[in-house]
């Protein structure tokens, strides 16, 4: 029990910093709201989502300073870190990856264009998630939870 409290608190000091640097979020979606939809979907120490606008400027950060700034395996022979692969990925389709990131962690990515809850135009925000560690989602399962989080939020 006591460890679930521990990964609560430390969740929702990682997720405070969320809302930090004046986000310009699309109207009608609240940047708490956000904060606890991806909280909820994809939250744990190791997370990091990135959403930016098309030139690459990101709009808001979920998850701690040190898992988004930290190099991390591509999945693809590179190491990188959230900002410089969502830069790298500001087009084309949705996608997913995974590997072992080291002998007992892996690390899930998923990123793309943010989804558009239905009655609702197409914000043409884009988004990196991603998680690394003993217990990481694969990318597939990242990107189903914290898209489904977006729209929960409004997107």
């Amino acid at each position: 029990m006591r460890s679930a409290a521990a990964l609560a608190l430390v969740l929702a000091s990682a997720l405070a910093l969320a809302g930090c640097g004046g986000s310009k979020l699309p109207k009608g979606v609240d940047d708490e709201a956000l904060t606890q939809a991806v909280g909820r979907a994809i939250g744990s120490p190791s997370t990091c989502v990135l959403i930016a606008q098309a030139d690459g400027k990101v709009l808001w950060t979920g998850g701690g300073y040190i898992s988004c700034a930290r190099n991390l395996p591509t999945c693809e022979g590179k190491t990188s870190t959230a900002q410089d692969v969502l830069k790298a990925n500001l087009a084309g389709e949705a996608r997913f990856i995974s590997c072992d990131s080291s002998a007992t962690n892996r690390v899930g990515w998923a990123m793309g264009p943010m989804p558009a809850s239905e009655g609702r135009q197409s914000s043409g925000l884009r988004y990196l998630a991603v998680m690394e560690g003993e217990r990481a989602l694969p990318g597939i399962e990242i990107q189903d939870r914290v898209e489904r989080a977006f729209v929960n939020a409004g997107f």
